[in-house]
């Protein structure tokens, strides 16, 4: 009897542990809500460039902002690695606030969105994290995993070969879930290729002149604060856009360089997009101290202020290339370098291209941002 006892409470422990943490895993599946803006026009659904993701969870929202006047079309990726906040946060951030006055502009908040519903393993990664706006209003964002969830996509593959010709094997065989390894995409390929192919056949539907995929990258990658760009688009080179991006940046003490894409980039969104499509292919990377190995306890000093003293002692002794900032690379700044480059790269495709000009208003400068916090730029819910 006693034992019979025993093994009922041991049962309903069971049970109970188990409903919480179903509960703390339907929580990560949850999209935060991204404000109201009414020159939005349009919203569809990835599924409707790959139909195939329709009722998955990596289907994901598409938003248009069409100016009614004729010019360039403007493509924006956040989220393709979750993990990577800052691209999450300014396309949230654009989405809730631009105007476009000519042309069009379209913005992809979450490209890899099952990415955002779990978190690295053993990496004691927050699930998520919380800005507080002056009105005490909070908005909530997930932090995520660069790669799409295994529950959605497995197993992975030990040796697969993407459309652009890259293969992936062995130890890199996770990659198989990774967006930005497998552009340009196939319709009848793993769900990660899907979202790519989605994405490359919206870039075709859409006559996108212009994209621009928003990441961040450890302390140790060589390019931080740089934009990638792919020099083919109509037979002519993209660099000058770019380069125009970069010096605009430059004056207003904003380091950026701009460099072409590498020739084994395969699968990438700037090398693999730029050359199967017309669409000039731009990726830009911010300092994020959160992803590099060196860093400390995962809290809102490290994710949110951007501060890990590892990385500040490890730059001035050598080792780190990146100038890491004594007090920090706050993600407000990251967001603020993100959407100052958008700006500045329509107003030089533009400059370069007036009769697909594309016109955006309602991106505060750089300073006005950093001045302004977060509540300058996201909206109270």
């Amino acid at each position: 009897m006693k034992s019979y006892i025993k093994n009922i409470i041991v049962l309903v422990v069971t049970v109970v542990v188990a409903f919480i943490a179903s509960m703390d895993f339907l929580s990560m599946h949850k999209i935060e809500k991204i404000g109201d803006n009414p020159n939005i026009t349009e919203i569809k659904m990835l599924s409707e460039y790959s139909p195939r993701l329709k009722g998955t969870s990596l289907d994901t929202e598409v938003y248009f902002f069409d100016s009614g006047v004729e010019g360039g079309t403007f493509l924006i990726l956040g989220g393709t690695h979750p993990n990577e906040s800052a691209g999450l946060v300014a396309a949230t951030a654009l989405i809730e606030n631009i105007e476009v006055e000519e042309g069009r502009v379209i913005i992809i908040p979450r490209t890899n969105n099952s990415g955002f519903t779990h978190t690295s393993p053993f990496d004691g990664m927050q699930d998520f994290f919380t800005l507080t706006l002056s009105d005490g209003s909070e908005r909530t964002f997930r932090v995520g995993n660069r790669l799409t969830n295994p529950v959605h996509q497995w197993p992975d593959r030990n040796y697969y070969e993407g459309t652009s010709g890259r293969t992936i094997y062995g130890t890199e065989n996770a990659e198989v879930r990774n967006v930005n390894r497998l552009y340009y995409g196939t319709e009848d390929g793993v769900l990660t290729e899907q979202v790519c192919y989605g994405i490359y056949n919206l870039i075709l539907e859409e006559n996108v002149s212009i994209t621009m995929d928003m990441h961040e990258g450890s302390p140790e990658f060589l390019y931080l604060d740089c934009t990638m760009v792919n020099m083919k688009r109509d037979n002519t080179t993209a660099m000058s856009i770019a380069s125009d991006m970069a010096l605009s940046m430059n004056f207003d003490d904003l380091d950026m360089r701009a460099e072409y894409s590498g020739v084994t980039s395969y699968g990438l969104s700037h090398r693999s997009l730029g050359d199967n499509t017309d669409s000039m292919m731009t990726l830009m990377e911010t300092y994020n101290p959160s992803m590099g190995p060196l860093h400390g306890k995962m809290d809102d000093d490290l994710l949110i202020n951007g501060n890990e003293p590892n990385y500040y002692e490890a730059h001035n002794d050598g080792y780190i290339y990146f100038d890491v900032p004594e007090d920090g690379y706050p993600l407000l700044e990251r967001v603020a370098r993100h959407m100052t480059c958008i700006r500045y790269l329509s107003e030089a495709y533009s400059w370069e291209y007036p009769d697909e000009a594309i016109t955006i208003s309602g991106i505060p400068e750089y300073q006005e941002i950093v001045d302004g916090g977060f509540d300058l730029i996201l909206k109270p819910l």
